[in-house]
């Protein structure tokens, strides 16, 4: 339900006809592809209410005509247009507490704090600027203090402000899974932002065991493993992947896709998987790494996501349903598939304890299958992209893939 007061009047949407109301807000936000990306819902149902209120409250429902309909539709055409302006967002990054040059993956460009204030992303001089330098200066000391060493900029544009600050900083997630997969061993998986889920920076603990107190203490920052040097060299080693997911990410925050399902799944695929590398839990890790695949292969129920799975092992892998999964193993690859599937159901749906499970495919073992297959897919899609007349559906992405592998 819904209300306000107007001219001391209370004007309500009861329930009778909230589904109309849900429906009509829907036809306009559906009316505008760009309008459906770039907009919070609940603020579209906030102005459509007072739109409502101020010109429709005691008038007749035969009153209404067409000429009507088309002014609504006119009005959110203006008023989104308004709220749609270009923004660029500043946001601080946990990534590794080593210095490094300055990078960028697709629309994100990612600069070491010590860097800021001498760079052309602080505020000038000018006297205008004065609250700008104030508020740099507050997030710069923020990062200083929670050891957020880089801060990402990134600029969206076609969305209303809280819709672009999401999509701004689900752009940084995603570039930063360029990381995560091109470096799963350097002490990746924790990268976030700094307003994300994130790992403490030290893990301290005391135990009793006997009458005899241990202590023990661990850095858990993330890219300690990246020294000096080391991060530009990732970046040159891994340009494919790189320019790869950066393609997808510029796709993801400009609303301009070359292959709309494709590259929104993988988009999709690859949050999960960022999500899932994050997860202290193996139990949930594990749902989150399949729901990685599930969505990046569009599997829309079990019995798809795991045909889908065997499809990428045979694509990928070369694997066919009764091939052992790796050398040696006595697991084929029908039977892998199954169980990745198998073990996320269970989970989610009770059959095992989330706090005590018994998995069939250990996290690590999933983790070593899902970051190949994400990265190879980013790749891929490079490829497929600009192949002649590429079709915008995942079967025949497969398909074209394993008659065009990579070299």
């Amino acid at each position: 339900m819904r209300a306000k007061r107007q001219d001391g009047t209370l004007i309500v949407v009861l329930q009778p006809g909230g589904e109309a109301f849900a429906n009509l807000a829907e036809s306009i936000i559906l009316r505008w592809p760009a309008m459906e990306r770039g907009l919070i819902f609940g603020n579209l149902e906030s102005e459509l209410f007072d739109y409502l209120a101020a010109g429709y409250v005691g008038r007749q429902s035969t009153t209404i005509a067409v000429a009507d309909v088309s002014a609504l539709f006119r009005h959110f055409e203006i008023w989104f247009q308004k709220l749609a302006m270009p923004r660029r967002f500043f946001v601080p990054c946990v990534i590794s507490p080593w210095p490094a040059p300055r990078f960028s993956i697709g629309p994100v460009d990612f600069i070491f704090i010590d860097e800021v204030s001498r760079s052309e992303w602080y505020p000038g001089s000018n006297p205008h600027d004065i609250l700008s330098r104030q508020g740099f200066e507050a997030m710069l000391e923020l990062m200083r203090n929670t050891h957020a060493n880089w801060l990402a900029r990134v600029s969206v544009d076609g969305c209303e402000s809280r819709r672009a600050e999401e999509v701004g900083s689900l752009a940084i997630d995603l570039a930063l899974v360029t990381l995560q997969v091109a470096a799963p061993d350097l002490g990746t998986r924790t990268m976030c932002r700094l307003d994300a889920r994130r790992g403490v920076q030290a893990m301290r603990t005391v135990s009793e065991s006997e009458g005899e107190l241990r202590e023990s203490w661990t850095r858990r920052e993330p890219g300690l493993a990246i020294g000096s040097g080391t991060l530009a060299d990732i970046l040159r080693r891994t340009a494919p992947v790189v320019t790869a997911v950066g393609r997808c990410v510029t796709s993801f925050a400009t609303g301009r896709f070359r292959l709309p399902n494709l590259e929104r799944a993988w988009c999709d695929g690859a949050y999960w998987l960022h999500e899932a590398l994050a997860e202290p839990l193996d139990s949930i890790a594990v749902a989150k790494l399949e729901t990685a695949l599930e969505v990046l292969l569009c599997a829309e129920n079990p019995s798809g996501s795991e045909m889908q799975i065997q499809k990428v092992l045979e694509t990928f892998y070369s694997l066919n349903p009764n091939d052992p999964i790796r050398k040696g193993s006595t697991t084929t690859a029908k039977q892998f598939a199954r169980s990745v599937v198998r073990d996320r159901s269970r989970i989610l749906h009770g059959t095992f304890s989330t706090l005590n499970v018994r998995l069939t495919v250990t996290r690590e073992a999933l983790e070593r299958f899902v970051i190949p297959v994400i990265r190879q897919v980013a790749i891929d899609l490079e490829r497929y992209a600009v192949s002649p007349a590429p079709i915008d559906k995942i079967g025949d992405f497969l398909s074209w893939v394993s008659a065009n592998p990579y070299s």
